[in-house]
């Protein structure tokens, strides 16, 4: 039996890194995936895009570079399996196109979760912070998409 994944976007990720609203909740979170054993995993590219987030919050003078490093520190010692699979960039422009989400970025978060559902017999969850994209994917929302409220 294949174990469980979670997919969490950036926006659980840089709340687990960084306090902030709803960081109490993205750490219950991951430590919940943690004691499961579950498997925690995001497309390939998902370490720069939470770098850039904490980037940006250092050049905003909402963390200095001392936190920042901290932080990145902290993520990286986090055992995220990175997604690469040639089939995932048309999977997230189909997602792209299915829910008319305006980036990539979160249709490849999506595109990685449908994916490892496709492949496996586990489940998937993604989660995100992000209640925009939650409502722009409608209702009902995909089954696996859960939002951190």
């Amino acid at each position: 039996m294949t174990r469980s994944a979670y997919c969490l976007d950036s926006s659980i990720l840089v709340k687990v890194l960084v306090p902030e609203e709803g960081s109490d909740k993205a750490t219950l979170l991951l430590k919940r995936i943690i004691s499961s054993g579950s498997r925690l995993v995001a497309p390939a590219f998902a370490w720069a895009e939470v770098g850039t987030v904490l980037r940006k919050k250092v050049k905003a003078g909402l963390l200095t570079e001392s936190e920042a490093h901290d932080a990145w520190v902290r993520f990286v010692s986090l055992s995220v399996e990175y997604i690469e699979d040639t089939k995932i960039p048309q999977i997230a422009w189909e997602v792209a196109a299915r829910f008319d989400l305006p980036t990539m970025y979160d249709a490849a978060f999506l595109a990685v979760s449908e994916r490892l559902m496709e492949d496996s017999q586990s489940t998937v969850e993604f989660w995100t912070a992000d209640r925009e994209l939650v409502v722009h994917l409608g209702e009902p929302r995909p089954e696996y998409v859960n939002l951190l409220e």
